[in-house]
């Protein structure tokens, strides 16, 4: 149980760091749109993978 605590402290932790680059590349003047589209999939996925394993360690 303790493992998957660990893991998804560690998922909050790298959508959180996502959230930010993304935040970080919208405020420019001329944005990578490509950046900002491959950041926001990177950090569904972790959405998707942190549910996971929160219902996952509910049960």
């Amino acid at each position: 149980m303790e493992y998957l605590d660990t893991t998804i402290e560690s998922l909050k932790i790298q959508h959180a760091r996502l959230d930010s680059e993304i935040r970080e590349e919208e405020s420019h003047v001329w944005k990578n749109i490509m950046r900002i589209e491959q950041l926001k999939k990177e950090k569904l996925r972790k959405k998707d993978e942190l549910l996971r394993r929160t219902l996952q360690s509910a049960n």
